[in-house]
């Protein structure tokens, strides 16, 4: 018995008398299909700054006392990593120098070898009660936080050699996870969680929460060119959609991207979320992709 973790067209533009193209369609355009409406969006939004995150060493070891942490601290492209190995088992603190993100993990208790029970995880109102009171207790809290989704975050599978389905599954970890809104629209790409294990214990938790200021207004391109722009694999990231055999679109949303914890990042900008169904391998499962939402000075030329 083994124990796994289950973790067709051309754009063109006419510019002084040439023709540019911009780009052809993917070759993956016809997965796709849009089962939503193309939502009314504002002709323009507000740009907005990331405030430059100042880290150091005196101030990762503040942020670890908070968690009741101490020991050595190293650093190495730009995270600074805090073990404390004076725990059973140990427990980890990360602090990320481009962002100010802030990763707290207990390796053995969130991602363990070994589960042979269920493990006790509190039900959704208890599992919310005490993310908020570990925040309010390291200080971790943001007044413009709200809980977008109770979860499982961990699952563990056990699987008999030659099975075609699992002996058992347990549910390991909840995340109680937060999201924010600036300038009334959602951000994507935000990660704050507060991960729970057996017992209703804080196991984890994570957040990349940049601070932002306006910085003047930006002008909006309309969810069709977006759509457009999906089909052609023209998107914020890498495209995914060459892993799918069909897409279905059922949600169309403009937001702000925000980039993960890892990235510099100097403005914060509008993008469309196009999310739904994909189908690989003949398995559904959740798709979400982001495009841009900005109007460049090309655009408004053409």
């Amino acid at each position: 018995m083994k124990s796994n973790l289950v973790v067709g067209a051309f754009v063109l533009a006419i510019a002084v008398g040439c023709i540019l193209i911009l780009n052809p369609l993917s070759a993956d355009a016809d997965k796709f299909s849009l089962a939503a409406e193309f939502p009314e969006t504002p002709n323009s939004c507000t740009l907005y700054r990331a405030v430059p995150a100042t880290v150091t060493g005196e101030e990762v070891r503040g942020i670890a006392g908070r968690f009741g942490l101490s020991g050595e601290l190293s650093e190495k492209s730009r995270e600074f990593r805090l073990v404390d190995t004076s725990k059973d088992p140990e427990e980890w603190l990360s602090v990320y120098a481009h962002s100010g993100a802030v990763a707290y993990h207990i390796p053995d208790r969130e991602l363990p070898a070994e589960v042979t029970r269920q493990p006790d995880l509190p039900a959704d109102a208890e599992a919310e009660e005490i993310a908020r009171a570990f925040l309010a207790k390291t200080g971790m809290a943001s007044p413009d936080a709200r809980v977008v989704e109770i979860a499982v975050n961990q699952r563990h599978e056990v699987w008999s050699s030659g099975g075609d389905e699992p002996e058992a599954s347990y549910d390991v970890t909840v995340a109680v996870r937060f999201g924010r809104s600036l300038d009334g629209l959602p951000v994507y790409g935000d990660e704050f969680a507060v991960i729970l294990g057996d017992g209703g214990d804080v196991v984890g938790l994570v957040k990349t929460w940049r601070e932002v200021e306006p910085e003047g207004s930006v002008a909006v391109r309309s969810p069709e060119e977006a759509y457009a722009d999906l089909l052609a694999s023209r998107t914020v990231g890498p495209s995914g959609s060459a892993a799918y055999d069909r897409v279905t679109i059922e949600n169309i949303s403009l937001g702000y991207w925000m980039e993960p914890r890892g990235v510099v990042q100097d403005t914060v900008r509008p993008v469309y979320a196009f999310s739904g169904t994909a189908v690989r391998d003949g398995a559904s499962e959740p798709y979400v992709e982001y495009v841009s939402a900005e109007r460049d000075a090309l655009e408004d030329e053409a």
